[in-house]
């Protein structure tokens, strides 16, 4: 991702947290109007929710809207208070999924999610690696922090789905091929160990229109921009009814 000021080129290395704080804003804003949140809680069949990431909230909404009990997560407290506004009947945590304490831990066996979603991860240039190409840097952030969540969903025997999404673009006629290519770098860089497992046919895709917030570089020619959605399952021998009773 790359942005513009003038005549010079930014990286995502060098945004300001204030301008992509404004951005994941507006984009969320922006995605909500275009059905992308409820399109995602159509794929989701438990009915207690551990939200990774709620951002400022727009996520949150659209799970309530669908009757999910909420368990919202986030290591940003300014997200946190504007997510609790927005719907002030979920349960809320200040955390870092990468650095898990045991009472986080005990609170969510308590609360026992049946489905865990992380959608749309943010990168903010202070957590992006710097040992890699700046080109690799926000996807490297992204699977390391779905390889965290995923890592944290093994810990709680009665989270049965993870939900994780992320934008894209290719040309729409390679969907498939999309398909393919998601799910296998899921069960490879994210996945590992974890007693989850992801196919093709649990990966699906949603056409997007083109953020205001993306204007500053044009999509190539014949390039769509997608939502993707994986979801993956646990696969550990034990059954557990995740249909909402509602």
């Amino acid at each position: 991702m790359t942005h513009t000021s003038g005549a010079r080129r930014m990286t995502s290395l060098e945004e300001p947290l204030a301008d992509t704080l404004a951005r994941w804003s507006d984009e969320s804003l922006d995605l909500d109007k275009q059905g992308a949140y409820d399109w995602l809680c159509g794929r989701i069949k438990g009915d207690r929710v551990l939200e990774i990431g709620c951002g400022f909230g727009q996520s949150t909404a659209a799970l309530n809207r669908q009757g999910k009990t909420i368990f919202a997560l986030d290591n940003r407290m300014d997200c946190l208070e504007a997510t609790r506004d927005a719907v002030p009947g979920a349960i809320y945590g200040l955390a870092d999924i990468r650095q898990v304490h045991e009472l986080l831990i005990k609170d969510l066996l308590e609360f026992a999610p049946n489905t865990m979603v992380l959608w749309l991860a943010g990168a903010p240039a202070e957590s992006l690696p710097r040992d890699v190409p700046e080109q690799y840097a926000v996807m490297q952030y992204r699977l390391s922090f779905q390889q965290a969540a995923v890592a944290l969903a093994a810990q709680l025997p009665s989270v049965r789905t993870i939900h994780l999404a992320d934008r894209t673009a290719f040309p729409w006629a390679m969907k498939d091929a999309g398909r393919q290519t998601m799910a296998q770098l899921i069960t490879s860089a994210v996945i590992g160990q974890s007693p989850f497992q992801v196919t093709v046919a649990d990966v699906q895709f949603r056409k997007l229109l083109a953020p205001a917030s993306s204007v500053h570089h044009a999509m190539p020619a014949g390039m769509v921009p997608v939502l993707g959605e994986a979801t993956l399952h646990r696969n550990d021998g034990t059954s557990f009814n995740i249909d909402s009773d509602t």
